[in-house]
């Protein structure tokens, strides 16, 4: 059962406003901070998922991983407590709703606004593998947005976490087919979750949904068995069509994303990234690329300028051209002189 408005929490520090919404592991509120006075989101595990030994531990490893991690667009993670026999995770409340709230059904995005989404996811998800962490849960739903529209990542319940990150007890196991269908790479399906290619298909699906306005497959969107069963086989087998009103070179970035061997995609989603800004760029308004270069893909953005300029030839070869038209001259003036 939900907490009611008022309840007071963390010796009264807490104070539920409203729930949001139900999740995984139980209510999510919005609640304020008695202390800041700021509005803050609260996460619960409720007690009937307290004594499931994975729920607990996935539950208590995220709000662990969250807390170590500071990036600007991942929803930022102040503290846990135990109340009551539930747990707790608080965090940053974001005011703008999810990207899901945005992708109403058949809306296009544009070009420039579809960039701008996914230079915020990728620098968000590099920041993540070098960490040693794979989402394995990249949707629109979990992705916030502030009141300025900036994405912010959210929800690692289900994300792998390397050694390299936290302690081996509180690390992830692979061979764990869990994540949604709609958003995940055929190897993900077979328990692949170490790698974090499977997060970059995931993004390539979510790219290609806010440019056609659709699911990059034709997907059975009830939640049936049987539904599920046929979505899954698409995504091991069913090739996505490109993108009808985009440009070819997009089309083709995004569907070497979406490729059903991760061998076939890009390396990284840093080097996802740059192929579509510069298979974008050139249709983008006057300026509005110049941006999409963050700090990671700065000298790419230089090659990339020189690349497109037009070519400075070597002082040698005018000279040389000089010599072959004086040549051609002359050789005409003789001949006319010759027939004279």
């Amino acid at each position: 059962m939900a907490l009611p408005k008022g309840t007071l929490l963390k010796q009264s520090r807490y104070q539920i406003q409203r729930m949001l919404a139900r999740g995984g592991y139980g209510f999510i509120y919005l609640a304020s901070d008695q202390l800041t006075g700021r509005q803050v989101v609260l996460k619960e595990l409720i007690p009937a998922l307290v004594t499931d030994a994975d729920a607990l531990r996935r539950f208590i490893r995220e709000g662990r991983t969250l807390q170590r991690l500071s990036h600007a667009h991942i929803v930022r993670t102040e503290a846990m407590f135990k109340e009551n026999s539930n747990h707790y995770i608080v965090q940053e409340y974001v005011a703008g709703g999810t990207l899901a709230d945005q992708m109403t059904q058949g809306r296009v995005w544009s070009l420039s606004e579809t960039l701008d989404v996914a230079q915020a996811l990728i620098n968000a998800l590099s920041y993540l593998h070098q960490m040693g962490i794979t989402h394995c849960d990249l949707q629109p739903s979990n992705i916030l947005l502030d009141a300025d529209g900036t994405p912010k990542l959210t929800d690692l319940g289900i994300a792998h976490i390397s050694d390299l990150f936290v302690h081996r007890a509180w690390r992830t196991e692979n061979d764990l087919a869990i994540g949604t269908v709609l958003y995940m790479s055929p190897e993900q399906l077979e328990g692949v979750r170490d790698d974090a290619r499977v997060d970059l298909y995931a993004l390539g699906a979510l790219l290609y949904q806010m440019l056609a306005g659709r699911h990059y497959l034709d997907f059975d969107q009830r939640n049936t068995p049987l539904a599920r069963a046929d979505n899954v086989n698409r995504v091991r087998h069913e090739t996505p069509k490109p993108i009808s009103d985009i440009p070819f070179e997009v089309n083709r970035v995004l569907l070497k994303a979406l490729a059903k061997n991760p061998a076939d995609r890009y390396a990284t989603v840093e080097i996802f990234f740059q192929e579509l800004v510069r298979a974008a760029l050139p249709y983008l308004p006057a300026g509005d690329g110049k941006h999409l270069f963050s700090a990671f893909d700065l000298e790419y953005a230089t090659g990339f300028a020189s690349s497109t300029a037009q070519p400075e030839w070597p002082r040698w070869i005018w000279t040389v051209l000089a010599l072959m038209n004086i040549s051609v001259m002359l050789l005409v003036a003789f001949l006319i002189l010759a027939s004279a």
